[in-house]
């Protein structure tokens, strides 16, 4: 199938100068590096944290000396057994990245197999897990002749599968011990099935308004070549080499606690091993210890033995990977090996470049918080790792070209650079004045550039396939949007009804986790209908369903902003006022029917038309409170993360943050800051409404901008990643005027 892909997009798209680029032996480079190296901070403060407090629980319940006596419990022949069986652990995954690798085109020997495994193993370790395996092996395999495109391409491939297997043998190893699994809908399950049945919901109307036709007739050659036979080896495969790790955890385990049954401990392990590979630690130190002191303690196995057992298993794992590294290594590449692999190249980065935008256009809509050990709220977004993925590739054709990258707005490369610096230096302000804080380094300063490497991969998108995958691009977000709308809408209306669902209402807020940013993912969405869709039927459809969403969400922003999204659209004549005041009709009538029925039935839930006294008043405090720092620090500001500093709690156990993305510049980075970012967003607006010819990037800009202009004034939008992704796409079309076709993508 992904070599189908990769053959198969050239055929269905519009040409690129992007594979030229791509077409030599690529050599990864580094992602962008604050950002991961912010994330290896938090990954280990996660792993130091789990692991401390695994050895804080054995030393309440224990005598610590307890998990060395442990350790000392396992003997030369446990201690021998265990590190063969996790040398075979890294033996069969060298042997699976090999067929991985056959399958796709790229072969090479099993020698250079164990060198990427192992190698990229290390590097996980050492670093954040994808990203160093990632890189480890572009460099390892890069030398064989293999891109960096279809390592990117085995390795995703390699740990989707390895991921799916792992869950399967936890979920069976959790059932064989309590006998069930139950998903308690009250304490998060509910939002499980949500989140499942949005993600089906999301990528099936993404495909059907937007990619459908392309990936279909991408794939339909390879649904002819026993498909199900290729994935089922991987799957056997995949098993293949948790079996051994299984074993050594079987033989770890048995050797301090030999009244435990091995079946017992085999169901265990598996549960152990799945939290592990859950990339949320470095290498699985700190998960892999406190799930085994919890999994293996449900089975009578004490804390203090469960622990030393761990530690074991963790240390022989990188002794293992050390051990085949340093055999494999030396002499794996061969003169030969790289003639072969070349000859072989299959263009993966082609279909990279269209699947990591249109996959980020659908998951971009669903967000989690992470609790960190500070009490802060890490921000995840599901398409996180995907779009530092293609921002990666972006960077890579820019170094390649020799040039920076070019946009519509001339300016921009100058923008953004000056925006870095003003982040920077509002970081080094704060620092100053009240210390380093998370918040500051990693949500704030570091979510810059994820923000960056979200535009970067919707203009990835339009580099490739100029207009028409711009098009395609907005269709798939809107439809995903819409999708998600749809079930917020049957989900309140059903309630309503008196129907028992398994999902318990928490309020229209999308998968955003929160009203006012649901809001604006719609009315992103509206901008994108509005531009890309055809057809007056289509757009009406999905403009009901996403107004009627707006409703239901029960922001009062969105409702304020709606009309002059709707209004500017008009003007850049996107829709025609029938289309729009039809669409406004029926999300009416849906309305008025959740109105009648919340009368009948009694039920609440409905959107509150005025906000409450306390909402008024919290919202307020913020931006006065915003606004006193500013007058205090006018000039360059109190310093990134100065207001939440004050830590203020009022209506959550999170402290108050300033809503308004205009007193937040205004405050923590002072005028100076606050005209770096609206200037260039003023001469954008101004140069393409004053386009003579404005084409569906022009129109796209100035809806957005006015959508997001207006919902930053009363709450902070400036972290939307929906906004970066779609005004990256529209940026990255020239103009006709700059000496393109209108159909021909920036260099």
């Amino acid at each position: 199938m992904i070599r189908s892909l990769g053959a198969l997009v050239p055929s269905v798209a519009p040409s690129s100068d992007l594979t030229p680029a791509f077409n030599a032996v690529d050599y990864p480079q580094t992602p962008p590096q604050p950002r991961l190296v912010a994330v290896k901070a938090v990954k280990l403060l996660i792993s130091i944290t789990l692991l401390s407090f695994a050895i804080a629980l054995v030393a309440l319940k224990f005598d610590t000396s307890g998990v060395f006596a442990g350790i000392h419990q396992l003997s030369i022949l446990t201690m021998s057994s265990i590190l063969v069986a996790l040398l075979l652990n890294v033996l069969a995954a060298a042997l699976r990245l090999k067929i991985i690798a056959n399958d796709i085109g790229s072969p090479f020997n099993f020698r250079q197999a164990m060198a990427a495994v192992s190698g990229g193993g290390l590097a996980g370790a050492a670093f954040f897990q994808f990203a160093g395996q990632l890189m480890a092996r572009g460099v390892i395999m890069g030398r064989s002749g293999v891109p960096f495109a279809s390592v990117a391409v085995m390795t995703a491939y390699e740990r989707i599968i390895a991921a799916v297997v792992s869950g399967l043998l936890a979920l069976a190893g959790a059932y064989f011990i309590f006998g069930r699994v139950i998903i308690d809908r009250y304490s998060g399950g509910d939002q499980l099935i949500k989140i499942a049945g949005g993600l089906i919901a999301a990528t099936i109307a993404g495909a059907l308004l937007g990619h459908g036709r392309m990936t279909a007739r991408a794939i339909a050659p390879f649904m002819k070549q026993h498909v199900a036979a290729r994935v089922l080896s991987i799957v056997g495969l995949s098993l293949l080499v948790q079996l051994p790790m299984m074993a050594a955890y079987v033989a770890a385990a048995h050797a301090v606690s030999p009244q435990t049954p091995i079946a017992e401990i085999a169901a265990a392990s598996a549960i152990v091993m799945f939290a592990a590979s859950v990339p949320i630690s470095l290498a699985g130190w700190g998960v892999r210890e406190m799930s085994a002191v919890i999994a293996l303690g449900t089975i009578g196995i004490g804390a203090d033995k469960a622990l030393g057992a761990a530690i074991v298993i963790g240390a022989g794992s990188i002794l293992a990977m050390a051990a085949v590294a340093a055999i494999s290594m030396h002499g794996s590449i061969s003169e030969n090996q790289t003639k072969i692999s070349v000859g072989g190249l299959i263009d993966f980065a082609r279909a990279l470049a269209w699947t990591l935008p249109l996959a980020a256009a659908t998951l971009v809509l669903f967000q989690i918080y992470i609790p960190m050990p500070s009490g802060t709220l890490l921000n995840v977004n599901l398409a996180d790792p995907i779009a530092i993925l293609a921002a990666s590739f972006f960077l890579l054709k820019t170094i390649r070209s020799g040039h920076l990258p070019q946009w519509r707005f001339v300016p921009m490369n100058a923008a953004v650079a000056a925006a870095t610096l003003v982040f920077a230096a509002s970081l080094i302000i704060g620092a100053t004045a009240f210390g380093w804080t998370e918040w500051a380094l990693v949500n704030r300063f570091l979510g810059w550039f994820v923000l960056l490497a979200f535009a970067m991969t919707g203009a990835l998108i339009i580099k490739q396939g100029g207009e028409p995958a711009l098009r395609m691009f907005l269709l798939t977000f809107a439809g995903a949007t819409a999708a998600v709308a749809a079930i917020e809408i049957g989900l309140s209306m059903l309630t309503e009804f008196g129907f028992a669902l398994p999902v318990v209402p928490r309020g229209t807020q999308g998968f955003a986790q929160n009203h006012n940013f649901f809001a604006f993912e719609l009315l992103m969405a509206i901008s994108a209908t509005a531009v890309a869709a055809r057809g007056a039927t289509l757009r009406v459809a999905l403009l009901a369903i996403l107004i009627a969403g707006l409703w239901f969400c029960g922001s009062r922003s969105a409702w304020i902003t709606l009309p002059f999204v709707l209004g500017t659209s008009i003007y850049m004549r996107t829709c025609g006022v029938r289309e729009i005041a039809i669409a406004t009709l029926y999300a009416a009538a849906v309305a008025v029917l959740a109105i009648v029925l919340a009368m009948l039935t009694g039920a609440e839930g409905l959107p509150v038309v005025l906000p409450s006294e306390a909402n008024t008043a919290e919202r307020l405090f913020s931006i006065f409170g915003g606004l006193r720092l500013f007058v205090n620090h006018p000039m360059f500001g109190a310093g990134l993360g100065a207001f939440r500093n004050q830590m203020i709690f009022i209506s959550s156990d999170q402290p108050l943050l300033i809503h308004s993305t205009v007193v937040w510049l205004l405050a923590e980075m002072g005028i100076v800051g606050f005209l770096i970012f609206s200037i260039p967003g003023v001469g954008l607006l101004s140069s393409e409404i004053r386009c003579a010819h404005p084409d569906i990037s022009s129109k796209l800009i100035v809806v957005s901008l006015v959508a997001f202009g207006l919902m930053s004034a009363p709450a902070d939008m400036l972290y939307q990643r929906t906004f970066w992704l779609l005004i990256g796409a529209a940026l990255a079309l020239m103009k006709s005027s700059q000496g393109h076709d209108q159909m021909k993508p920036a260099a």
